[in-house]
């Protein structure tokens, strides 16, 4: 009876103890199988946050506070792969913390992108619009320029037009006796006047009003016949030059006739006289005079 007994305890040890292995292997496969889902789960969210990482790098933008923002975000997706990667993959708990984190990160992302996208698409406009701006600016500026030609063209026109000019000149030497009589000569010896007289043209463009004609008399030798007095040079192109005689003339926009005057106060010598004629610092006409 006894050792029924004894035989009967043992079964019931042997069972208690395969019962006992039965559930430790169950545990053991149990947690190997959470292991391995969460190790799983982690390499998932790693490639998710590298897929990230790429779609982030792929958004350029044309605005420089935008491309700040991305490069801080794909700043914080690598301390977060660098986060996951550390993990432990038993801790349950982390991983759902995590795949919060991730999701987040998702949703954030979609809308930085739709936001580049929606800057680029604005930029591109502004690009468009400022070629076109600047097409149309280079265009009103060649117009200015042609008209700015054009403008200089008529101004020296007008200037031109507005310029006294000679339609006649005829040089003369005379003789004057003690009387003030004059006698035309050709004799050097004998004269002692030389005179230009002129018709100044038509000229409706020219102001009217008081002009003064200088005369210059160059000799045959290259001097000049210079008037009396001090004020007896006059500039022209930049160079003070000496003069002969110079006339007051009344200018009322028609033709009108006038003769400069040079009393000469020394021997002249036979030659070419050359006589040359200013109005407003400018040569208007010149003559030639031969004396025997």
């Amino acid at each position: 009876m006894s050792q029924e007994s004894s035989a009967k305890r043992q079964r019931n040890i042997i069972f208690i103890l395969l019962a006992l292995v039965a559930a430790l292997a169950y545990f053991a496969l149990n947690q190997t199988n959470q292991v391995n889902d969460l190790e799983e789960e982690k390499a998932a969210l790693i490639t998710q946050l590298e897929d990230y990482k790429r779609d982030l790098a792929a958004q350029v933008s044309a605005n420089d506070s935008l491309n700040a923002y991305i490069a801080q975000e794909t700043a914080r997706l690598n301390a977060l792969i660098e986060k996951v990667e550390r993990v432990n993959a038993a801790s349950a708990s982390q991983i759902k913390s995590l795949r919060g984190e991730v999701f987040s990160l998702r949703k954030k992302i979609a809308r930085l992108t739709e936001q580049v996208d929606s800057v680029n698409q604005a930029y591109a406009a502004l690009v468009v619009e400022k070629d076109s701006l600047v097409d149309d600016l280079k265009e009103e500026v060649g117009k200015n320029e042609v008209l700015t030609e054009t403008n200089t063209q008529l101004n020296a026109e007008v200037d031109k037009a507005s310029k006294l000019q000679l339609s006649s000149i005829e040089a003369s030497a005379y003789r004057v006796n003690n009387k003030g009589v004059e006698k035309a000569t050709a004799s050097a010896g004998k004269s002692n006047r030389i005179k230009a007289c002129m018709t100044i043209a038509k000229n409706l463009v020219a102001k009217k009003g008081e002009y003064t004609l200088y005369l210059r008399i160059n000799t045959p030798d290259g001097r000049v016949l210079a008037a009396d007095g001090k004020d007896r040079t006059m500039v022209v192109n930049g160079e003070t030059i000496l003069y002969s005689a110079s006339q007051v003339v009344q200018f009322n926009g028609e033709p009108t006739g006038c003769c400069i005057v040079f009393n000469v106060r020394t021997d002249l010598a036979p030659g070419s006289y050359s006589l040359d004629v200013y109005s407003a610092n400018e040569k208007i006409g010149e003559a030639r005079l031969m004396l025997n």
